[in-house]
């Protein structure tokens, strides 16, 4: 099964984004999102997380 932006330009991902409201929260070591529960995309963009990779080092 794809994803429903499998095929979706950046400017689409992130205009996506920007229209989700979340709450973000800064640690050292990590960044985490967080959705509101009745957020319709926030599996589509873990999925989305999910898949990246770390920058090498």
């Amino acid at each position: 099964r794809t994803a429903a932006l499998a095929s979706a330009e950046f400017t689409t991902l992130r205009l996506r984004l920007l229209k989700v409201a979340a709450r973000v929260v800064e640690s050292a070591s990590r960044i985490r999102i967080a959705f509101a529960s009745a957020c319709p995309d926030a599996d589509l963009f873990r999925a989305l997380v999910l898949r990246l990779k770390p920058a090498p080092t």
